[in-house]
């Protein structure tokens, strides 16, 4: 019996050498960086399942007003988001070049980028508040757009903190310091969790509690970032004039890779936008079920969201230390990585989804229809989805973030949107044709990716 474990331990070893492992990386080291960026994905979205179970149990049309407001609230995370990208890109070219003083100055100058575009979008977006909710949901319910216009508020103050920790999340993960980026959210997490235990089912607050517990957490988080990344012991350890010191070269190759990132993720949180307004005349329980199903959805996409993240340092590296031949290396094994990742995952968690969807207290018919959303979309979930979320990451983190863009942007408004409407108002397909849409809009992406792929530029730093 022992011989046998031996002989396919070794096989394992050999396998994982091969497919992961290089002069840069081993294959532990890889997974050392993945596996904290796994837990903070997972972590993050359980999280985001149990508070949205809290605000369930209040009432749907809290859960419907949050689930309205979450497009919106995406958008903004995903523009922060996108310029953190080029943060982490950049960092990590710098660390592939061994410049620990070009590491520094992109680190204060990322904190300051994404301080003032946090800042800006909060003030543009509480200021006019009432007037994104009137156009967006004019034919909502007037409870839930009364409690939408709240939480819009309260997400848009909080998105200031948020920018400022994810700057440093940016940096830390471009170094390959992930543990760090782990312990701060599941503090921020756990911060919010409790709190929102506390506002909505202790003291009732509904969807107040929510916006509380929300900023209260996002607000503590950004205090201990800019802890870490000034604190002279640490990986990085600036000082403080250093978020004021700005460089052009390094502030021009952030946005080259952020702008056309952030861009994309603009126009792609909007036709998300768009697409949610297709379901509110079909009513509560339908957006409801698209909510929840979207909540279960991306805990099987965690592992392989992971996997890209991973994937921009592995290669930012790659490419700063001039090894090209490693980026193609890489770009195909991580994406087989993402694969397994999903595979498995969805192994763990597909069992345990009746208890999960237990927390939400639906209606048996909601409940139903979001099991038959889930089961349609695991296929192309495992088969497609990989190729086209994680050779995007491979690319840009090559410098080709405009043409990766310029695709996310055609096939969104082309299939997700388009496609979703004729399918689910025109045709009659409900909810499910735009489960449908989103996953041609998989297949399509992966085929022009890897297309894209195979002639990968590997010029990232204007020197």
């Amino acid at each position: 019996m022992r011989e046998p474990m031996k002989q396919w331990k070794i096989w394992i070893d050999q396998y994982l050498t091969k497919e992961l492992g290089s002069k840069l990386f081993t294959y532990r080291e890889l997974f050392s960086m993945l596996l904290p960026i796994i837990l903070d994905v997972f972590f993050v979205n359980i999280i985001g399942i149990l508070t949205t179970a809290m605000v369930s149990s209040s009432s749907q049309e809290s859960v419907s007003a949050v689930s309205l407001i979450n497009p919106i609230a995406m958008m903004i995370y995903a523009v922060i988001s996108a310029l953190s990208t080029g943060g982490t890109v950049v960092t990590a070219n710098y660390v592939g070049r061994g410049e620990k003083e070009k590491v520094k100055k992109t680190a204060g100058q990322v904190v300051s980028y994404l301080t003032v575009v946090g800042a800006f979008t909060s003030f543009i977006i509480v200021l006019f508040s009432k007037e994104i909710v009137r156009i967006f949901f004019t034919t909502a319910d007037k409870q839930v757009m009364r409690k939408a216009e709240i939480y819009l508020i309260g997400v848009a103050i909080s998105m200031i903190f948020l920018a400022i920790y994810m700057a440093v999340f940016a940096i830390f993960r471009g170094i390959g310091e992930t543990r760090t980026c782990l312990g701060l959210t599941v503090l921020i997490n756990l911060i919010h969790l409790i709190a929102s235990f506390l506002f909505i089912n202790i003291m009732n607050l509904d969807i107040l509690g929510t916006v509380l517990s929300l900023n209260i957490a996002r607000a503590i988080g950004a205090v201990v970032a800019i802890y870490m990344v000034m604190c002279k012991k640490g990986k990085i350890g600036i000082a403080f004039n250093y978020f004021f010191s700005l460089n052009k070269d390094i502030g021009s190759n952030i946005f080259k890779i952020g702008i056309p990132f952030a861009i994309e993720q603009i126009l792609i949180n909007m036709g998300g936008m768009l697409v949610q307004t297709f379901l509110v005349p079909l009513g509560t329980m339908i957006i409801a079920a698209n909510a929840v199903t979207n909540s279960v959805l991306s805990i099987l996409f965690a592992a392989g969201t992971a996997v890209g993240t991973l994937s921009m340092t592995i290669v930012g590296q790659c490419i700063g230390a001039g090894e090209q031949r490693l980026v193609k290396k890489y770009g195909k094994s991580m994406t087989k990585l993402a694969s397994y990742m999903i595979i498995l995952s969805s192994m763990i968690f597909l069992p345990l989804m009746p208890g999960i969807l237990s927390l939400y207290k639906a209606p048996v018919e909601t409940v139903n229809l979001i099991w038959k959303l889930i089961l349609s979309t695991i296929i192309p979930v495992i088969f497609f989805w990989p190729f086209s979320s994680v050779l995007p990451c491979i690319l840009r983190a090559s410098g080709d973030s405009a043409y990766v863009s310029w695709v996310s942007l055609i096939t969104m408004w082309s299939i997700r949107v388009l496609l979703g409407y004729l399918l689910t108002i025109p045709l009659g397909f409900g909810v499910m044709g735009l489960f449908i849409a989103m996953s041609a809009e998989w297949m399509v992406k992966s085929f022009i990716y890897f297309l894209r792929y195979r002639r990968i530029n590997n010029r990232v730093l204007d020197d």
